[in-house]
């Protein structure tokens, strides 16, 4: 067994050498790093220094296409390390393991292939706002392999220790989604430009990751806890981790785990996996703790609005242009008022069908008691051009709050008049399509008839 898991890795490895070959031919890497075999996710990863961004990391799956097949364009992680140094050799294991799971990650400091390589030094504050640019223009450039591979609306901001100071001295920058602070907390220290006014500037989630009471940032990063209150925030801490976490431990420990647990509930919209944090579900998760706050909030729904719930495209079908005659009054019902308008003709046209609106049907009207609120029933048979009879049944509400105005043409914004057609066509017939989709309403009154715009909802 242990010779067949020797033989795999060289497989691996192999594999991987011929693929850098490969990549070396397009000219954009000068240096590259295998870590982990190439961490344990499915696209395996890389170390890569880039010609176009001197002093810093780039890890990335290998085969930055195949990824991307699979997993769309790839959200993006800018990484600032320890002391806010320039190396992140003991980051390395964890930022293989994230890349290696569907994400680009770009790290402040030049490829170290060993600890002894060189004196480490201290960077600028801002210098994430280096990475975060270079990839903003290499998604744009169509000679890079970044082109249309990254999702320059998922960017997330992360540093340990000092490093997330760094994080806090871009916390206004709206091109981050989202904030990851290891081993770190601002208390009331200022350090790389940043303090605890800084957390004022957050606009996107955060978490806090650390490692217990005999982490030095433990304290500091409580403090940040309680005092943000405007965005959700987390608090994930190992109990034993010390200041150091897991980034030592083979594909980073579960320190790695929880930080791909964070993003893929973030960018990746997997809902299922937030339970880790909302509700503490920790038993793949030893010996950790969590609390959440401001998950309620506006900002987060807002957030969770426009990269989880996309709403549906409407695809033009008709207009009607319905002529009524004069309305039947029933009186008073258990309902409301009874109201039947009868359909005298009319026609209709759109970019499938067209033709006109029969005789002979109604629509079925309940006016409430005060008058604001009537509910539409109307059903009446259309005629295409072809000579197809369709039925059409249109509920809806018209709503008139009793201090506006109603117009000749309803088009008040206090007033509200929808309706959802379903349309029986026969199925031997080109206008089957209709009997299989939602359709939606925009009717409007007009001088001599009532406008009936017909929404297909895709």
């Amino acid at each position: 067994m242990q010779n067949r898991r020797k033989n795999m890795k060289k497989d691996t490895v192999l594999v991987l050498l011929f693929f850098l070959l490969t990549i070396y031919s397009f000219g954009q890497i000068e240096k590259i790093k295998i870590i982990d075999n190439g961490g344990s996710g499915p696209y395996k990863a890389i170390a890569a220094s880039e010609k176009t961004l001197p002093n810093f990391v780039v890890y990335r799956p290998y085969d930055i296409k195949l990824a991307t097949k699979t997993e769309g364009e790839l959200p993006i992680l800018i990484w600032a390390n320890g002391g806010c140094m320039n190396s992140s050799i003991h980051h390395e294991r964890l930022l293989t393991e994230v890349a290696s799971r569907g994400y680009i990650v770009i790290a402040i400091g030049e490829l170290q292939m060993t600890v002894e390589e060189r004196v480490h030094e201290p960077t600028a504050n801002k210098k994430l706002l280096e990475g975060i640019d270079w990839i903003s223009e290499q998604a744009n450039n169509k000679n890079s392999d970044y082109y249309q591979m990254v999702d320059l609306d998922k960017i997330a901001s992360c540093g340990m220790s000092c490093g997330g100071a760094q994080v806090m001295a871009i916390a206004d920058d709206s091109r981050v989604k989202t904030n990851m602070m290891f081993n770190s907390g601002m208390g009331d220290m200022t350090m790389a430009g940043a303090n605890k006014e800084s957390l004022n500037s957050l606009h996107g989630s955060i978490i806090y990751i650390v490692g217990g009471e005999t982490d030095i940032a433990y304290n500091n990063a409580l403090l940040d806890f309680e005092r943000i209150n405007d965005v959700p925030i987390a608090f994930a801490n190992l109990i034993d981790g010390g200041h150091g976490g897991t980034f030592d431990q083979e594909f980073g420990g579960s320190f790695a785990r929880i930080t791909l647990d964070w993003l893929d509930w973030q960018f990746k919209n997997k809902n299922e996996i937030s339970t880790v944090f909302l509700k503490s579900e920790l038993g793949s998760y030893p010996g950790w703790t969590m609390k959440t706050k401001n998950f309620s909030s506006s900002i987060f729904w807002e957030r969770s609005i426009s990269q989880e719930y996309i709403a549906p495209d409407l695809e033009f079908t008709c207009e009607l242009k319905v002529t009524i005659d004069q309305p039947i009054k029933l009186g008073e019902t258990v309902q409301g008022e009874r109201v039947i308008i009868p359909i005298s003709g009319g026609t209709f046209e759109g970019p499938k069908l067209k033709g006109s609106v029969l005789k002979g049907g109604a629509d079925y009207q309940y006016i409430s008691r005060n008058g604001e609120r009537t509910e539409l029933d109307a059903v009446y048979t259309i005629k295409t051009d072809d000579n197809v009879l369709i039925q059409v049944r249109n509920v809806g509400l018209l709503y008139i709050p009793k201090d506006s105005e109603v117009s000749s043409s309803l088009g008040s914004s206090a007033i509200y008049f929808r309706t959802a057609p379903k349309f029986e066509a026969p199925i031997n017939s080109k206008y089957d399509w209709l009997n299989n989709a939602i359709f939606i309403c925009k009717p409007v009154g007009k001088m001599d008839y009532v406008s009936i715009q017909i929404w297909k909802v895709l």
